[in-house]
């Protein structure tokens, strides 16, 4: 039976895949062995997607290792929100694994390099359903070890061994300082368990600040939030572009779930909406204005990950204030967060869909420069129409994803402007000039790209299909995102109210 599946299931095909790689790599050294260790890649996801498909109908279903629970034990949990996560995680690596069979194809440690992919794949499936913050902590560190390797995959090189330094070190500050948090956390409420925990810290007070603050603090490093962001555009150049992709679609999505996670479930009771709007409005704006000294266009993409990382903050926080200081307009609460979460999904596929599209030029023209690329898509026409839709979803076109994700977010700020809430007004204005400015660079480049002057070669053509099918995939997934709006949004909604519900007073 379906329902009988544990919800650890969809974790083991990743783990089996690396150990699989690991266990066969002296293969790998025959070149006909070569496609073999994709092809087992691009299984154990599919194996991995399927069966997180089989459990959809059993949620919310949960699975406890050891009779005394965390921190002794174990606990994971697959509900909407988590499965919502799960279901953009694997799809966006499986397409990041096929795009890398030909990008990759002249790097050495191919072997390695899948391994590291499904232990990230992995990682990242674990932090979302997991049920206890150790547990939590155990797949973040899974996550973020395979991250940093990858960063630094090409070690042979100065920047990818500076860059995955860099990173190794800041996150690691991060993750000991989240850990510190998650201590006390245990040692306030005597539990780990993220749905147990909100009861025992609402009594508190002051006390359950500084454990919010160094959890906030600590995985905001890998969220990407100002000021813990640097290692963002360092990384994003130095890493091969699949790596990328997964680095800026999901993995600091993983950082904005834990936050989300601890904060609207376990920290329910305390009033953390405006200093999360802060920090997002910050991020935001700063992610914004760095973009525009950017030449390298990794680091341009870099940057706007940092300022939309910004506004899934700052519409959480928008949630959070909504519910706390207005309570009878709860339902505006939970489009803000649905805005939030839908954010989430169109900035996975779409910056992904950005540098696998543009790391497909980069692989043709052997440049980063955006001004060597310029015109490239009329060498290029099928990357350089899907890098358009990309910039065009993210800039906030209508009618495609960006602009209803944004909307979403706009939408009950401007209907609470005559409250006189100040933290309301301002987020309003910086969430519309932060947008318009996003919109301003994003179609600034697809022009640069699609029609100046080109000067690149004629030798300059399309990549091999396994790297432009993905790159199409992503694309039409993008579209059609605009289909299927009639039932996105109200699936996004009934996730922001089992996820706001506890803040609202």
């Amino acid at each position: 039976m379906v329902s009988d599946l544990p919800v650890y299931i969809p974790l083991l095909p990743p783990l089996a895949g690396a150990v699989i790689l690991t266990a066969t790599s002296s293969l790998y050294r025959r070149r006909h062995y070569g496609v073999a260790r994709w092809l087992i890649s691009i299984l154990s996801l599919l194996a991995s997607l399927l069966l997180l498909i089989l459990l959809l109908p059993s949620m919310p279903s949960s699975w406890q290792l050891g009779a005394y629970g965390p921190p002794a034990g174990s606990c994971l949990r697959l509900d909407p929100l988590s499965a919502f996560l799960c279901l953009t995680a694997v799809s966006v690596t499986s397409l990041s694994v096929a795009f890398s069979y030909r990008y990759m194809e002249h790097d050495r440690g191919k072997n390695r390099y899948y391994s590291l992919m499904l232990l990230l794949t992995a990682g990242l499936l674990g932090v979302f359903v997991s049920g206890d913050l150790f547990t939590l902590f155990v797949f973040w560190e899974l996550m973020c070890v395979s991250s940093y390797a990858l960063v630094a995959f090409r070690k042979h090189e100065w920047e990818p061994l500076e860059a995955g330094f860099k990173y190794l070190v800041m996150s690691t500050v991060g993750s000991l300082v989240a850990l510190y948090g998650i201590s006390l956390v245990y040692g306030i409420a005597g539990t780990l368990e993220i749905s147990g925990i909100g009861t025992a810290l609402s009594g508190a007070g002051m006390t359950g600040y500084f454990p919010l603050a160094m959890i906030v603090a600590g995985f905001g490093v890998t969220a990407a939030i100002v000021p813990f962001h640097t290692w963002l555009p360092d990384a994003h150049p130095a890493a091969p572009s699949p790596v990328s992709a997964v680095l800026s679609g999901l993995v600091i999505k993983g950082g904005a779930y834990a936050i989300f996670r601890v904060l609207f479930t376990g920290f329910a009771s305390f009033s953390f909406g405006v200093p999360l709007m802060v920090l997002g409005a910050i991020t935001m704006t700063l992610g914004n204005l760095m973009v525009f000294a950017q030449q390298d266009i990794k680091r341009f993409f870099a940057f706007s990950s940092v300022a939309n990382m910004g506004l899934i903050l700052l519409a959480g926080g928008a949630a959070a204030q909504i519910a706390e200081a207005h309570p009878a307009a709860a339902g505006l609460a939970c489009i803000a967060m649905a805005g939030a979460l839908f954010h989430i999904l169109n900035h996975a596929l779409g910056k992904s869909l950005l540098f696998l599209s543009s790391g497909s030029m980069i692989h043709s023209a052997g440049t980063r420069s955006i001004q060597s690329l310029e015109g490239i898509a009329r060498r290029m026409p099928w990357s350089g129409g899907a890098l358009t839709v990309g910039l065009l979803s993210l800039a906030g076109v209508p009618p495609l994803g960006g602009f209803w994700s944004k909307l979403m977010v706009l939408a009950p700020l401007a209907a609470l402007l005559a409250s006189g809430d100040p933290a309301i007004a301002t987020a309003f204005a910086v969430v519309l000039v932060n947008s318009l400015l996003a919109a301003g660079y994003y179609i600034w480049l697809a022009q640069r790209i699609a029609f100046k002057p080109t000067a690149v070669p004629d030798t300059v053509g399309e990549p091999p299909a396994s790297m432009l099918i993905p790159v199409l995939i992503l694309s039409l997934i993008c579209i059609g995102m605009a289909f299927a709006l009639p039932w996105l949004i109200p699936a996004f909604e009934a996730i922001s109210r089992s996820l706001v519900g506890g803040v609202i007073r």
